[in-house]
């Protein structure tokens, strides 16, 4: 019996050596087997040392040791009970739990801090490249494609604006750049019609068709045109009347019909017909007219007929060479804009009189009122051409 007691004491000193060590490890808590189970939880921390653990589970296996005789003394055999919690112990397999420190490897989440590479993703900052995109946005440079647009000045038929278009060539017999002029009224051989002094002027501010002067005409009523009634220069001999000019609108043709040139006779003989010439734009195109709407053309003929597709006409802002031909003699009438022949406007049906007064500049029947430039106007017997 005293044997029995001795070694009795000999085991409850051993498990108070182990639990010490235990709470050594982990925590006081672990100072119970159930503690043991806290390991595993160490497993969550450095769940290697959970496998030291583990070997706390082959202490739990002297549990099972002790089991037996721990057994026969009852309580303390419900510390082998305890004991049996090294079977707990073989929690110590969920030491294997340490395997669960194999979550450790799950730091190789830390792998996952890899994912960092998914910082790499950053790299889709790269993407940021795609903000190179923004270099695409040179394309806006491309807006300098917008210079292209400078290119409609090109479709204001490579007007070039410097030098002047009034260079002597076979059967020119007048024309005006209006260099020589100062701000102001047009100067004679020029006139203006009543009404429109003010509204007629030399301009040498704004861009003109070469050099930096032209006729600027702001347009408030029916009647404002710079006017030419020259015996020394109309009419014309030989029947055929060439005339030349540039102009520019400040905006695009309307859908109205008014005249931007006009062509009569100073004093037409009593009791005669005037086959007046009227020049201007309709349903947003160049159209004319002899002796009123009657005798009309549009620069497309078809407009009614084929989808109202809007023929030749003058782009805002840009200068565009336009140039008439006025038979009287076959009769004939052509017209040429940027030095391309407009076929619905050939016509040699109407009769045309020996045009003595030219007029250029607005005269308004619908729509609004326009503001436009003139610039290098020229009259011959022969062509003349744009350059």
């Amino acid at each position: 019996m005293q044997a029995s007691l001795r070694n009795t004491s000999r085991v409850v000193s051993l498990v108070l050596l182990l639990a010490s060590g235990c709470a050594g490890v982990g925590s006081s808590n672990g100072s119970t087997a159930t503690g043991g189970t806290r390991a595993s939880g160490g497993s969550t921390g450095s769940g290697g040392s959970t496998g030291t653990g583990g070997s706390t589970g082959n202490g739990g296996s002297t549990g099972a040791g002790g089991s037996g005789a721990g057994l026969s003394t009852g309580s303390g055999g419900s510390t082998g009970n305890g004991g049996s919690t090294g079977s707990g112990g073989s929690t110590g397999s969920g030491g294997s739990t340490g395997s669960g420190g194999s979550t450790g490897s799950g730091g190789s989440t830390g792998s996952g801090g890899s994912t960092g590479s998914g910082g790499s993703t950053g790299t889709g900052g790269s993407t940021g490249s795609g903000g190179s995109t923004g270099t695409g946005g040179n394309s806006g440079s491309a807006g300098a494609t917008g210079k292209g647009g400078t290119t409609g000045t090109g479709g204001a038929g490579g007007v070039a604006i410097g030098p002047s278009h009034c260079a002597a060539r076979p059967g020119m017999v007048f024309c005006d750049d209006f260099e020589a002029d100062v701000a102001g009224a047009p100067p004679a051989p020029w006139t203006t019609a009543a009404g429109a002094t003010t509204d007629v002027t030399i301009d040498g501010v704004d861009p003109a068709a070469s050099g930096t002067k032209s006729v600027h005409v702001n347009s408030d009523g029916y009647d404002t045109f710079l006017a030419l009634h020259d015996p020394a220069v109309l009419p014309v001999s030989g029947g055929k009347l060439y005339l030349r000019f540039f102009i520019r609108l400040a905006k695009g043709m309307s859908a109205g019909h008014n005249t931007f040139v006009r062509g009569d006779l100073y004093a037409p003989p009593s009791g005669t017909t005037q086959n007046n010439l009227l020049f201007g734009e309709d349903n947003y195109m160049i159209m004319e007219s002899i002796q009123g709407d009657g005798q009309a053309a549009m620069s497309n003929n078809s407009y009614y007929s084929d989808g109202m597709m809007i023929g030749v006409n003058y782009p805002a802002g840009v200068w565009t060479c336009v140039e008439l031909l006025l038979d009287h003699t076959t009769p004939a009438i052509d017209v040429w804009v940027n030095g391309t022949e407009v076929p619905d406007l050939h016509s040699t049906k109407w009769a045309i009189d020996a045009y003595d007064y030219l007029r250029f500049g607005f005269e308004q029947y619908a729509g609004p009122a326009s503001e436009l430039w003139y610039d290098d106007i020229a009259i011959g017997t022969q062509p003349i051409g744009c350059n």
